[in-house]
C-alpha cells in the first residue's frame, strides 16, 4: 500500500511541474514560462511587407528632405567696438586740442563729452605775481613746447599758470619733475586737493581702424587715458 501511496505522489508532483512550465497558473516574475513569451508578442499584428509595400517605404525614405542646419551670421573681421573714453580733461585748451583731432580723423560725429565736477585733484602751478607775467610767462612755456598752460585769473591760484591736475599726488610730483628736466623752474603741488571740471570724450561705434588712430592721436597728451567706457 505505501509503494502505491509513493507512485500517486510522484505522479501528482510531475502533473504539478508540468503544469507550471506550461504557465497554467498565471505569470510569474521568472520570465521563463513560455505563456510569459507568447503574452509579449502581439501575433495578430505581425506581418510580413509585399514586395510593393518595401518599395513604398524605400521611396519614401529617399524622398524625405534633411533638416537645414541654422546658418550663422558670419562675424566681421574688423568688428566695432561699442565705446572707447579717452582722457578727464581739466582745462578749455586741452579740450580744443582734442575736438581738433578728432575732427581731422573725421570722428566728430561718433563723438560726445561728459562734463562733471570731481573732488580730489592735485594741481600743479606756477606762481607769478601779476596777471601780465604771468601771461607772458604763458606763451614761453607754449614756446618750450608746453601746449596747456592756464593762467588763472581769479580765486586760490589768481595769477598762477596751471601745469596740469592729477588724481594722485605722486603724479603731481613727478609733473613737476619732469617740468624742471624740460627748464621750468619753481612749478608747485597745491597742498590740499581740490575740485576740478573734468570732462571725458567717448567714441561711440569706433572700428579697430578707429581705435588704431586714437591710439596715435593719444601720443599728444601722454597724461591721458583710453579705455573702454565706464558707467557714470
Amino acid at each position: 500500500m505505501s509503494r502505491l501511496f509513493l507512485f500517486l505522489g510522484l505522479v501528482l508532483l510531475n502533473l504539478v511541474l508540468f503544469a507550471g512550465l506550461r504557465g497554467m497558473f498565471g505569470t510569474s516574475g521568472s520570465g521563463r514560462e513560455p505563456a510569459r513569451l507568447e503574452q509579449q508578442v502581439a501575433q495578430d499584428r505581425i506581418r510580413v511587407l509585399t514586395a510593393q509595400e518595401v518599395d513604398q517605404l524605400d521611396r519614401r525614405t529617399r524622398e524625405a528632405k534633411p533638416v537645414p542646419a541654422p546658418v550663422l551670421a558670419p562675424i566681421a573681421s574688423d568688428a566695432a567696438v561699442s565705446c572707447v573714453e579717452f582722457g578727464e580733461f581739466t582745462n578749455d585748451a586741452q579740450l580744443t586740442r582734442v575736438r581738433d583731432k578728432l575732427a581731422a580723423l573725421k570722428l566728430t560725429d561718433r563723438a560726445s563729452e561728459q562734463t562733471r565736477d570731481r573732488p580730489g585733484w592735485y594741481r600743479v602751478y606756477l606762481p607769478q605775481r601779476t596777471l601780465s607775467e604771468a601771461e607772458q610767462r604763458a606763451e614761453q612755456l607754449r614756446a618750450q613746447g608746453l601746449l596747456d598752460p592756464v593762467v588763472y585769473r581769479e580765486g586760490t591760484f589768481r595769477f598762477s599758470i596751471g601745469l596740469g591736475s592729477f588724481r594722485d599726488r605722486d603724479s603731481a610730483r613727478k609733473q613737476v619733475t619732469q617740468l624742471e628736466r624740460r627748464g621750468v623752474r619753481g612749478a608747485r603741488v597745491a597742498d590740499n586737493p581740490s575740485t576740478e571740471r573734468s570732462t571725458r570724450v567717448l567714441i561711440r561705434g569706433a572700428d579697430a581702424a578707429s581705435v588704431r588712430q586714437l591710439e596715435d592721436a593719444q601720443k599728444d597728451f601722454p597724461q591721458q587715458k583710453m579705455q573702454p567706457c565706464t558707467p557714470g
